[in-house]
């Protein structure tokens, strides 16, 4: 394995202990010995000198450190693989099925290269007519490929995901499904995907620990900012008027939803926090009393207009924020090729096993149904997991991860299909935080190199030139728990929501933000912004699955592909061009159908 000093630097720097290049040297040449990474290397060294009162590092420390740690740590594996050399009986079965391929394709090869013989068992060539691929594993069945055993103790199927009845049950159809196969062409069709709409691809460096609370007041401020602009032209407003100033004549404020104390947002708490330019960031209490229909959230961008005669408090009696409209859609060029997207959301276990039966069950759907584009959503090792939770797997999360992606890879190779992986906030092997990196795998086969991608959450893929919003963040939960409405007609608790999220033009518009969520405000400004509005906007939820048509925007929940210990569901979406140019809600060219189906 390769070992960089370079990194290894960078990674003492940040616990700011500083090393001589020897040192380094030396450090990497344990990395190698002890096949550790850079970071687990570095984390093992500062735990090791912070627990022995050391402040700089030095040979005789580098010694100890090897004697004292590394050197255990390797007697102690060495133990455990001998002790289950001789339980080679509790061997599963796929480790047992590469071992005998392995035999056999070595010596395959070695009588391939032999002298021919005079008997009657004479080779024709001496040297093999089909030589033998080293990526033998490539043609086994998804379930060779994934080996729950090898990294869970207990990796026993589901008995209530096994005995389910309704699989491929289609729970809720959208658009015209006339003629639709639902099969796509795979690998043969012309794909083109992009992701639009960032300067540069995202890195996992950060520092959302380190934020500096002026630096996330400048983001808020700039948001509030740019969205009033853009309000205030549409409405022909002449000027906004600041916060605390006392007027008798009705007057139009500017700023963001808050709540008044660290409790629930209610129609008694909340305020209004101003813009810098006119009211300097001050904030004052709203009486929605005179308001009649209204829907806020902690963070929302609204322009109010009402009576402030102290100049202490404000009565709101007109609210202008989803007349507003979301951003336009994207052109894109009407001759693209009918298209067919399958798309799911982890977990991709039940509760109560490990066994990845429905990531097996959803590449088998693939493979029969060949869509042309898969996106997969994590988590692919679920953090809430309960034994992720306890403790309980025997690999590291990292390996069981690269062997989900591998059988994802390899199992759907027959397809064709192009996938796209969007990270989790859920995964526990991966960054954390928000805006997430996308994945990383240096083991890709080249001869897929072409029909994976790996993208950040959220992310702004372009599909042969339809825009997809794609998220694996549960917006509909976060806000919808937040939320306060009152309505005088009927009111669909997701349609609001939605408009919510494209009218104010981002992926995550609630501020503060939920208690799981860590955002890392300098990139969100970046990374999880709305620059157009998306043709189809995919926003998995552990909330019903739904399809609906916001703003001229196929938005679709298409649920997780389990549910406790039960299966769950997935969505695919049929994209067509619109034979009259233009549909009822705007989108040039583009006829889309989907459906949310039961795994």
């Amino acid at each position: 394995m390769a070992v960089s000093t370079q990194q290894l630097a960078e990674e003492l720097q940040i616990f700011g202990l500083d090393c001589e290049d020897s040192l380094l040297e030396k450090l990497a040449e344990l990395c190698t010995l002890y096949r550790q990474t850079e970071e687990r290397m570095v984390s093992e060294l500062i735990a090791f000198c912070t627990s022995a009162g050391k402040s700089c590092l030095t040979g005789e420390i580098l010694s100890s450190f090897e004697h004292e740690v590394l050197n255990k740590k390797l007697s102690k594996a060495c133990h455990s693989a001998s002790k289950d050399n001789r339980h080679a009986g509790a061997r599963d079965i796929v480790s047992i099925q590469e071992l005998i391929e392995a035999e056999e394709e070595e010596e395959t090869l070695l009588s391939a290269y032999t002298t021919p013989s005079k008997g009657p068992h004479k080779r024709v060539s001496s040297t093999p007519e089909t030589p033998l691929t080293k990526r033998s594993i490539s043609t086994r069945s998804p379930h060779q490929l994934l080996s729950p055993s090898s990294f869970s103790p207990s990796a026993t199927p589901s008995q209530k995901y096994s005995s389910r009845t309704n699989r491929g049950e289609v729970v809720t159809t959208f658009g015209s499904a006339q003629g639709v196969s639902w099969s796509g062409r795979g690998g043969s069709g012309s794909i083109s995907l992009k992701v639009m709409g960032y300067p540069e691809p995202l890195t996992s460096s950060y520092k959302t620990m380190f934020q500096q609370l002026p630096d996330i007041r400048e983001v808020l401020t700039c948001k509030i900012e740019e969205l009033g602009s853009e309000l205030k032209e549409h409405y022909k407003i002449e000027a906004f008027t600041p916060l605390l100033v006392p007027a008798q004549e009705p007057v139009i404020l500017l700023g963001q939803i808050g709540c008044d104390s660290n409790g629930r947002l209610n129609s008694k708490s909340v305020i209004l926090e101003g813009d810098r330019e006119h009211s300097s960031g001050a904030q004052i209490p709203v009486d929605m009393s005179e308001l009649k229909d209204y829907s806020l959230f902690p963070g929302q961008v609204v322009i109010m207009e009402g009576f402030n005669t102290t100049g202490r408090r404000l009565t709101a009696t007109k609210l202008y924020e989803v007349q507003g409209g979301p951003l336009p859609h994207p052109t894109f060029a009407s001759d693209f090729e009918q298209t067919m997207v399958l798309v799911a959301c982890g977990p991709y276990t039940t509760s109560d096993s490990i066994t990845y039966d429905p990531l097996l069950d959803l590449i088998s759907t693939i493979n029969h149904d060949r869509p042309d584009v898969c996106i997969l959503f994590g988590p692919f090792l679920d953090a809430k997991h309960e034994q992720v939770e306890n403790c309980k797997l025997t690999s590291p999360f990292e390996d069981i991860f690269k062997q989900c992606l591998r059988t994802v890879i390899e199992g759907t190779r027959s397809s064709g299909s192009h996938l796209v992986f969007v990270p989790s906030l859920r995964d526990v092997h991966h960054e954390p935080v928000y805006p997430q990196p996308p994945f990383t795998f240096s083991e890709l086969p080249r001869e897929d190199k072409k029909r994976v991608q790996f993208v950040s959450e959220p992310c702004n893929l372009s599909i042969n030139g339809v825009m997809f919003g794609l998220t694996s963040t549960d917006l509909l939960f976060h806000i919808g728990a937040e939320e306060i409405c009152s309505s005088s007609g009927t009111s669909d608790r997701f349609s609001r929501i939605l408009k919510h999220i494209l009218t104010q033009r981002s992926y995550y518009p609630l501020y503060p933000p939920h208690e799981d969520m860590a955002i890392d405000y300098e990139n969100f400004y970046t990374y999880a912004q709305l620059p157009v509005t998306p043709d189809v906007f995919i926003v998995p939820s552990e909330l019903r699955y739904f399809v609906k048509d916001i703003f001229g925007c196929v938005c679709m929940n298409p649920g997780r592909l389990t549910k406790g210990q039960v299966g769950g569901t997935f969505g695919r979406l049929y994209l067509r061009r619109q034979p009259k140019g233009t549909d009822s809600e705007g989108r040039q060219g583009l006829s889309v159908a989907a459906q949310v189906v039961r795994i």
